[in-house]
């Protein structure tokens, strides 16, 4: 679902630029609290730049000005009409990702239910918390499930943590040794070497989306 969604913000910047709006240069992400309130602007109706750039959030760094220079465009309606259509199928897939976690959420409570839930409150996380992050408090459902919080692992957010015990469950005594798991995940890469000279260094695409910035994985 978050891949979907992604691709109609891609939809929604193309739209954008076909209309000579730069709003991607000035805020540094359209589907943030400034940009989207600018995209539902626009999709209703407004035109003038004065007045799509009151729609900044106090916390956005660029000015009032810059925005309203970037939104200087011809808003031709057939790309009006386009950026509208990628605007609806993105809010379709934000609330289908709603549902997941609610979904996500129930099936965690079901697998704790005899589990002993963590004791005391959770350490400090290491890295902030990502955009596509379940709703709810799904570090201390991990951690509940788990025995242990990965997300005190550098480069393991609770997403990250999410989508490994999806793939893999939460016993990895399945694979012989770190290295045996590390290749299973597709973070060794595929080396032909003859002598002293490697002919081709390749990776394959990883099974959690994205690498662990750790020396070994978990």
């Amino acid at each position: 679902m978050v891949q979907y969604a992604a691709s109609h913000i891609q939809h929604m910047q193309k739209a954008l630029m076909q209309m000579n709006v730069q709003l991607h240069h000035v805020v540094t992400d359209i589907t943030g609290v400034t940009g989207l309130r600018i995209v539902r602007a626009i999709c209703g109706g407004e035109r003038d730049p004065a007045i799509l750039a009151q729609f900044r959030d106090n916390r956005c760094k660029a000015s009032t000005d810059l925005i309203r220079a970037a939104l200087t465009g011809h808003y031709r309606s057939e790309h009006v009409f386009a950026l509208r259509q990628a605007l609806e199928l993105y809010d379709v897939y934000q609330a289908k990702i709603e549902e997941c976690d609610r979904e996500l959420e129930n099936a965690l409570v079901e697998i704790n239910r005899d589990r002993s839930a963590a004791e005391g409150p959770l350490t400090k996380r290491r890295d902030a918390g990502g955009r596509n992050e379940p709703h709810f408090d799904v570090r201390m459902a991990l951690s509940t499930l788990l025995g242990r919080d990965l997300t005190q692992i550098h480069g393991l957010g609770a997403y990250t943590v999410l989508r490994l015990v999806g793939e893999c469950g939460d016993d990895l005594t399945k694979w012989r040794t770190s290295k045996h798991f590390a290749s299973w995940l597709c973070l060794a890469p595929g080396n032909k070497v003859s002598g002293a000279s490697c002919l081709v260094q390749r990776r394959a695409d990883h099974r959690t989306g994205r690498q662990p910035c750790c020396a070994s994985p978990p």
